[in-house]
């Protein structure tokens, strides 16, 4: 008898500690979240909600913000509702549902999108202060232009994105991050643009990237330059009825914020597109090259110090991005 008295006390006073440390780390994710509508919105993205809640007890933390309100400089994002969960056991692993819409507004423009989905979630997955893995998976993407009524610029049936993080264990201090990109849109479609079965396939490296924390901060590409940040564009792929893209290269920033970059770009069918929207066959031949025998063209693009050059003809200059 007294065994099992001692039994059932252990297994109360288990409880009451588990309860309270839930409690407690409940009360931190609650003061997390909270403290990000301190933000200024430049430096830090600020998020506020209408209503937040903390639930999931025993076994998980579920934060739930409802009427949500992301700002990052002159963007406005406002969503609906946004949850999350991540099991007592497994913190660092959260899983997170959006539903929609999400309206995007410029203050600067004044231009207003948004967009719609049927079910959008995504997974992240933390290691101390660095992201390790990102994916997110959204169905029947729907983006319009909501500035004057209602005017549908594209739908996909299904569209994913993964990050994940490719840093050596061995990679020395100070050289920042690599990350592995992949995005993929499946049957693409746009009316304004005369697209239809279309598909996007992307495979890109990102290296030295700075903390995740940095990300929002203005001077992120300055940062990213600092630790000799190099985009590896590995494959990108697009087509649709009568259309064909395929390119890959490399860019980089050099110390004043000028774009250092080669492309080599292989198309069908796109440089009509583009002559179309222009009115200017030169400019579809500048970008994409003129066709070949078969139909595709070809065209090696390179910048140097922000110049754009196509072979020796430098046809552009872009302005410094820091």
């Amino acid at each position: 008898m007294k065994r099992f008295v001692i039994m059932i006390v252990a297994i109360l006073a288990i409880s009451i500690l588990w309860m309270a440390g839930w409690f407690y780390i409940a009360g931190q994710v609650r003061a997390e979240i909270a403290a990000l509508s301190q933000a200024d919105g430049v430096t830090q993205p600020r998020l506020t909600c209408e209503n937040l809640d903390v639930g999931g007890a025993p076994f998980s933390f579920s934060p739930h913000c409802t009427g949500a309100q992301i700002i990052s400089g002159d963007i406005t994002v406002d969503l609906a509702d946004i949850r999350g969960t991540a099991l007592f056991y497994r913190p660092f692993h959260i899983q997170i549902l959006a539903t929609g819409p999400a309206r995007i507004t410029d203050a600067f423009t004044a231009a207003t999108q948004e967009v719609r989905w049927s079910n959008l979630h995504a997974s992240l997955r933390l290691d101390g202060n660095t992201i390790e893995r990102f994916s997110a998976v959204a169905d029947d993407l729907v983006y319009a232009d909501m500035l004057m009524g209602e005017q549908i610029i594209g739908t996909s049936d299904h569209a994913e994105l993964h990050l994940l993080d490719a840093t050596s264990p061995d990679a020395p201090a100070g050289s920042g991050r690599i990350y592995d990109a992949y995005t993929v849109f499946e049957n693409v479609a746009s009316d304004p643009y005369d697209i239809a079965n279309g598909r996007m396939a992307l495979d890109a490296q990102l290296t030295g990237l700075p903390d995740p924390a940095l990300w929002s901060d203005p001077q992120a590409l300055a940062f990213w330059q600092a630790l000799g940040g190099q985009l590896t564009l590995r494959t990108l792929q697009a087509s649709a009825d009568g259309l064909s893209l395929d390119a890959e290269g490399q860019a980089s920033l050099s110390e004043a914020g000028l774009v250092n970059a080669n492309l080599e770009v292989a198309s069908q069918g796109v440089a009509d597109r583009i002559e179309a929207l222009v009115g200017d066959p030169s400019v579809a031949q500048i970008i994409l090259g003129s066709p070949g025998e078969d139909g595709t063209s070809h065209q090696n693009l390179s910048v140097t110090d922000g110049t754009v050059t196509v072979g020796i003809l430098p046809v552009a200059a872009l302005p410094p991005l820091f």
